[in-house]
C-alpha cells in the first residue's frame, strides 16, 4: 500500500507527455490546436504554495523590477521548481483623455461615453415589452467595428450645434496595461510562487536563502509581503505556543486542587517538557521534519504523560523513608507500563505502517508514540527519584 512514485515524478511524466501536443496546428486554418496545456499538483492543506512572496510598489515597473530579482535568486536555489509570478501585461489600451478645448465645448468623460458607445460597446440601453413579450433595445453605430481613423472621426457637441473631430478633444494615450489586477487591503499586490522538492530543500531553508535579498528590497521601499507556506508556519507556532501554555496552566490548575500543594502539581508537569525530547527524537528516527501534525502531536502529548506521573506520585506521597518510597514505586511499574504499552501499540500502525491519506497524520502518532514511550521511563524512574530530592527522603536507618 505503498506509492511507488511520489506526486512530484509522476508529474514531470506527465509535462513530457503533454509538451508532446503544445505546437499541434489545426489543418483548415493553421491555428494551434491548444493555446494552454498544462499539468499541476494541487496542494494539500490551507497552504497554496509552499514559497509565495508578495510585492507592492507605487510604481509597477519598481514591481517588476522586484519580481525579477527573486525569480532570479529562487531559480539559483536546487530545489525549487514552478516558479512563476502573475504579473501578466496585457495588450495595449488606447485612453481618451478630454483635451481644454474639449471641456469649453461642453464634453466630459460621460457624455463622451455615451458618444462612442454604440461604436465599439455592445450594451443594452433598455427593454420594452409588446404581444410577443420582452423586447431588448440596442443601439448601434453603423460603423462599428470598421476600421475607422478614430482622430478623424466626428462628433457632436453636447448642444448638438455642432460637429468636432475626436482628435481635435482629446489626447490619445496609449498604454500596455495589467491583464488583471490584484488587490490586497485596497493595495496592488503581485506574487511570486514557487514549489520545492521536500528531500532535497524545505520552504523554510528557502526562505532564509532569500532572506538577504528580501531585506534588501525593502531597504529600497518596495514593500515585501511574506505568504505561502512560512506565514503559515509562523501563525502555527505562534497559536502553538499559545496553546501548549494554556493547556499546561488548566492542568497545573487542576493539580493544584487535586493536591491541595504547588510542589507537586510543578514535580508532575515537569515531565511535560522532558517528554518533548522523545517526540523530537522519535521524528527524527523516522526521518520526518517537524510539521504541524507533529507540533499538534506534542500539545496533546502533554495531557497523555501527566496520567502516568499522577498516578504516580500519588502513590509515593506519603512515603516517610526510602525504602517505603521505593516499594511503592516499583508497585506501579506495571500499571504504567501497561497504559504506555497499549497507547504506543494503538499508534503502532500509523506510525510505521501508515500509507495513502494516513500519511498526513503520521507525525503526530510519532510525536504521541515515541513521547509516551520516553515519558514512561520518566515516570517510573524521574518522578521517584525528584520526589526524594525535593522532600529529601532518606534510607531509614
Amino acid at each position: 500500500m505503498l506509492r511507488v512514485h511520489s506526486s512530484q515524478e509522476i508529474l514531470k511524466k506527465a509535462q513530457k507527455i503533454l509538451a508532446r501536443y503544445k505546437n499541434i496546428h489545426i489543418k483548415n486554418n493553421n491555428e494551434f490546436l491548444y493555446k494552454e496545456l498544462s499539468a499541476f499538483v494541487p496542494q494539500a492543506g490551507i497552504v497554496g504554495h509552499d514559497i509565495e512572496i508578495g510585492i507592492s510598489t507605487t510604481k509597477d515597473e519598481d514591481a517588476f523590477k522586484a519580481l525579477a530579482r527573486l525569480r532570479d535568486a529562487l531559480k539559483h536555489i536546487k530545489g525549487v521548481i514552478d516558479i512563476s509570478d502573475n504579473a501578466k501585461v496585457g495588450p495595449s489600451e488606447l485612453k481618451l483623455q478630454i483635451n481644454n478645448y474639449g471641456k469649453k465645448l461642453g464634453f466630459n468623460e460621460s457624455n463622451l461615453l455615451q458618444i462612442l458607445r454604440g461604436l465599439y460597446l455592445d450594451a443594452e440601453y433598455g427593454k420594452m415589452f409588446n404581444q410577443k413579450g420582452l423586447i431588448r433595445i440596442h443601439l448601434e453605430d453603423s460603423q462599428r467595428n470598421l476600421n475607422i481613423n478614430l482622430k478623424a472621426l466626428r462628433v457632436r457637441t453636447p448642444n448638438g450645434k455642432q460637429s468636432v473631430a475626436l482628435g481635435e478633444i482629446t489626447n490619445f494615450i496609449y498604454k500596455r496595461s495589467m491583464l488583471k489586477l490584484y488587490k490586497e487591503d485596497g493595495q496592488r499586490v503581485w506574487s511570486i510562487t514557487a514549489r520545492t522538492q521536500k528531500k532535497i530543500i524545505l520552504p523554510s531553508e528557502v526562505m532564509q536563502k532569500v532572506s538577504p535579498l528580501i531585506k534588501e528590497l525593502r531597504s529600497e521601499g518596495v514593500k515585501v509581503i511574506i505568504k505561502g507556506e512560512e506565514k503559515e508556519n509562523r501563525q502555527v507556532k505562534k497559536e502553538m505556543s499559545e496553546a501548549g501554555i494554556l493547556a499546561i496552566f488548566l492542568i497545573f490548575i487542576s493539580l493544584v486542587l487535586m493536591f491541595n500543594s504547588l510542589i507537586l502539581p510543578l514535580l508532575t508537569i515537569s515531565v511535560i517538557p522532558l517528554s518533548m525530547l522523545g517526540a523530537l527524537l522519535g521524528n527524527w528516527v523516522m526521518g520526518l521534519n517537524l510539521s504541524l501534525p507533529g507540533v499538534m502531536g506534542i500539545v496533546g502529548l502533554a495531557g497523555v504523560v501527566v496520567n502516568d506521573a499522577l498516578i504516580m506520585l500519588d502513590f509515593i506521597k506519603d512515603s516517610k523513608d526510602y525504602n517505603q518510597l521505593s516499594k511503592r514505586a516499583s508497585m506501579r511499574l506495571r500499571p504504567i507500563f501497561l497504559t504506555s504499552l497499549t497507547t504506543v501499540l494503538g499508534l503502532l500502525t500509523l506510525m510505521f505502517f501508515a500509507s495513502g491519506q494516513a500519511l498526513i497524520i503520521q507525525p503526530m502518532a510519532v510525536s504521541l508514540g515515541y513521547g509516551v514511550a520516553w515519558a514512561t521511563v520518566l515516570n517510573l524512574i524521574y518522578i521517584p527519584l525528584l520526589y526524594a530530592v525535593v522532600y529529601r527522603v532518606k534510607e531509614k536507618k
